[in-house]
């Protein structure tokens, strides 16, 4: 297309978003969805920022770990070579499939949904579980593949700051879905692996701030199913995932253990409170038994008993599955805790049940950080001047503020508003509740160099102040600024 070509094409284009703007206003109204279709529309703004603005990397600390990447990639495939004797392609489904099923003899793994023979992720955990040490290898090959070709030597832009394109659209629950630049720099920067994030900087006279809901989703299905256990362990405060270990196991909540190896379920290798977090993960949204042993390895015995313990411990949340399913059949139309509304017209079954499931709490806490966070830092600039937005993740907001520029108060004021905002209660069926607010405080985007701000520090803007102030003295002794 040459440049006359393009500039027409992008013309139409606009044109014809006007001309349908009428008419798809109207089937707004219809489902009374206009508030949630203007909020999405004010983060554009935002997230135009944040995208544009990037985050400064670490460019000699990248290229490090991308040589030490390869070099023990190229370690690891001598391994390789040596046991099976023969060059396998690590990427390559049919060579794998051949060595493992054919020439070793092992017994198949399918995928659950194509029903045909795989070697992907799971199965080669499972080979590698059953004593396949090429298969342990071949999982570590293709994880130092995947840091390496698309984090370590992600494109930067010429300033060495990472970039990522926001799709304020890219989901059906309101979340939001990022990808690569439209000049081919970045990369989808809301699943950024632990290790690369060390190298996510904040800029020079700066501090990064991660401000995380805590819980979110898990705290919205407690208070809406409603399942009273659930709300009592997260309204005093307690470690709900020990008390669901406890339920699951029959122990108190003192004795539960988060020690590894001190469940027998899964060879051993997992805690007590391992167990209990999965539960609240998956079980939430109606994950079956046996999904549950596949996904985490064990034995469908175990994963019948987890489920069921469960389901026996918070009745609460099946309620929630039955009335999820009772408003599908009425209008297949589910209303998150913000007025959204979404039309399921998926056919009729477990998956659609699944994402319906799903669709409340996701999307609520997806409208959660996006408009009590996002648009609420962005449009009153009068109080967040100091604020410098970076990034969105699902639950929580990155940004960074400079501390020659913005004193300490003048920085806790900024994060005592966010987290009141953010902390604002939601109603569902006249019960409020509220969801409480993280903060992380350090030099790069790595919990390891994060410090942990605790909810006692936000008594006072003097207290928090002073602690901003502690954590900067710490953390340029220890030479990390």
């Amino acid at each position: 297309m040459d440049d006359q070509g393009f500039w027409l094409y992008n013309a139409k284009d606009s044109a014809v978003l006007l001309e349908a703007l009428p008419n798809l206003m109207h089937d707004l109204e219809m489902v009374n969805n206009v508030e949630a279709y203007r909020e999405q529309c004010r983060i554009v703004e935002p997230l135009t920022y944040m995208q544009h603005r990037g985050i400064k990397c670490d460019v000699v600390g990248m290229k490090e770990e991308s040589d030490k990447a390869g070099e023990t990639i190229d370690r690891l495939t001598g391994e390789l070579r040596a046991i099976t004797g023969t060059d396998i392609n690590p990427n390559s489904p049919a060579q794998l499939k051949t060595y493992f099923y054919k020439t070793k003899g092992a017994t198949p793994y399918y995928d659950r949904k194509k029903g045909t023979e795989t070697t992907d992720k799971n199965a080669l955990k499972r080979l590698s579980r059953k004593g396949h040490e090429e298969a342990k290898i071949l999982l570590e090959i293709r994880r130092l593949s995947k840091l390496k070709s698309t984090y370590y030597d992600v494109t930067l832009d010429v300033d060495g700051r990472l970039r990522c394109s926001f799709n304020p659209v890219g989901t059906d629950s309101g979340r939001l879905s990022s990808s690569e630049t439209i000049f081919g720099t970045g990369t989808n920067m809301q699943n950024l692996p632990m290790e690369f994030r060390r190298y996510l900087l904040a800029d020079e006279d700066c501090l990064m701030f991660n401000m995380d809901l805590s819980q979110a989703e898990n705290r919205v299905v407690a208070y809406i199913a409603p399942e009273p256990t659930m709300i009592e362990a997260f309204e005093k405060g307690i470690d709900i995932h020990k008390q669901t270990a406890g339920l699951i196991f029959n122990k108190p909540l003192e004795d539960v253990s988060d020690e590894i190896g001190s469940c027998s379920i899964g060879d051993g290798a997992f805690s007590e409170r391992f167990w209990g977090k999965k539960a609240n993960h998956g079980l939430n949204y109606d994950l079956g038994y046996k999904t549950f042993a596949f996904y985490y390895e064990i034995p469908e015995g175990d994963s019948r008993y987890i489920v069921d313990r469960y389901h026996t411990a918070y009745p609460g949340i099946r309620q929630y599955h039955a009335w999820v399913r009772h408003r599908l059949g009425k209008d297949r139309t589910i209303e998150n805790c913000y007025g959204r509304k979404r039309l399921f017209l998926d056919r009729w079954g477990d998956e659609l049940f699944k994402s319906a499931y799903s669709y409340i709490p996701q999307s609520t806490v997806a409208d959660k950080i996006n408009r009590e966070g996002l648009s609420y830092i962005y449009y009153n600039q009068h109080l967040f001047r100091p604020v410098d937005l970076l990034l969105q993740v699902h639950d929580s907001i990155v940004f960074q503020m400079n501390y020659k520029e913005y004193s300490w108060e003048r920085q806790a004021e900024c994060l005592m508003l966010i987290k009141e905002s953010l902390e604002t209660p939601l109603t569902w069926h006249g019960t409020k509740f509220k969801i409480p607010v993280g903060l992380e405080v350090g030099p790069c985007l790595h919990k390891k160099y994060m410090e942990e701000v605790k909810d006692v520090d936000f008594s006072t803007v003097t207290g928090l102040a002073r602690q901003l102030s502690n954590i900067y003295e710490q953390q340029r002794a220890a030479l990390y600024i």
